[in-house]
């Protein structure tokens, strides 16, 4: 996505003439930290991560706590604001989008090396960057109604995303499926529909990609694996982590250096069964498979239909 958007810069496309649509507010965190890593700007509609509830109510328990290591404050402000282990079904959006961002920022803080007030400044540096009226868009679906830019990208087409996990009925598929109509009328010239791990929405076989691939952008290549992940088993996300966890300690390196969160998303997603089938992820590289291939394999085991 971030690629995309750069390379749209460069052929002379306005940053404010460029959109990226997802379904829920939880996902924008993602595009941010994609595009402030890169210099670009962007805007977001409907509030950005550092600006949302969950954020706001962990900053201000962090200026309480500044010389306490980020992770132990952070742990302590996300469970006195809430954070739930296991969510429920039936979770409205902006609950969902609230405990999203308390886990997100669980996980920053997991692997940040500092203060408790030295991680709000890097959340600041990192998230803050937007300015207003400036730069690619970042919003849902249902605020870009109405609303129209030169080059649209929709990333993370994929089931649970689109139709959303919670869109179960005849009548809540049909909306999610005007949703995308919304998103893809959006584009006045160029238009990216992307998905990453997971099974592609069944939206976009009701277009025909199999037939007509060539005429849509899969995102099988690196630049194009969206910044976000599919919804995917807590359980098998959970136990990864925990791995993750073990192995870090084991070899003396921060957690992400043995993986990122989105590189465990897909691992998760896809629940390969060999060394050859973990290749493909995103992520892991030939010395990574080498080093963590057959625990993994092993690992996922149980976990496999």
């Amino acid at each position: 996505m971030r690629d995309r958007v750069v390379e749209l810069h460069a052929r002379g496309v306005p940053y404010e003439e460029i959109a990226v649509l997802y379904r829920v507010n939880a996902r924008s965190e993602d595009f941010e930290e994609a595009l402030a890593e890169a210099g670009v700007p962007y805007q977001v509609r409907g509030g950005a991560f550092i600006a949302r509830p969950a954020a706001r109510g962990v900053l201000r328990r962090l200026r309480r706590t500044p010389a306490l290591p980020a992770r132990d404050a952070v742990a302590q402000a996300a469970s006195l604001d809430g954070l739930l282990e296991i969510l429920p079904r039936g979770l409205g959006d902006e609950e969902a989008t609230r405990q999203a961002d308390l886990a997100r920022l669980m996980r920053l803080a997991d692997v940040f090396e500092g203060t408790a007030e030295e991680f709000a400044a890097d959340l600041a540096t990192r998230f803050g960057s937007e300015t207003e009226g400036r730069g690619v868009h970042l919003l849902t679906y249902h605020r870009a109604k109405g609303l129209e830019w030169d080059a649209v990208l929709l990333p993370l087409l994929v089931e649970g995303e689109l139709p959303y996990r919670q869109a179960r009925s005849p009548a809540a598929l049909a909306e999610e499926r005007r949703l995308l109509y919304v998103g893809i009328t959006r584009a006045r010239r160029w238009l990216y529909l992307t998905w990453s791990a997971g099974t592609p929405s069944r939206f976009l076989e009701e277009l025909g990609h199999r037939r007509r691939q060539s005429a849509l952008d899969s995102g099988s290549g690196p630049d194009e694996t969206p910044r976000c992940s599919p919804a995917v088993d807590s359980e098998v996300l959970a136990a990864l982590k925990a791995w993750r966890k073990v192995r870090a300690r084991a070899d003396g390196v921060p957690a992400y250096v043995v993986f990122h969160d989105r590189t465990l998303e897909a691992i998760a997603a896809r629940l390969p069964r060999v060394r050859a089938e973990l290749e493909t992820v995103p992520g892991v590289g030939p010395a990574k498979l080498e080093r963590y291939g057959d625990e993994l394999v092993r690992l996922l085991g149980p976990f496999r239909p």
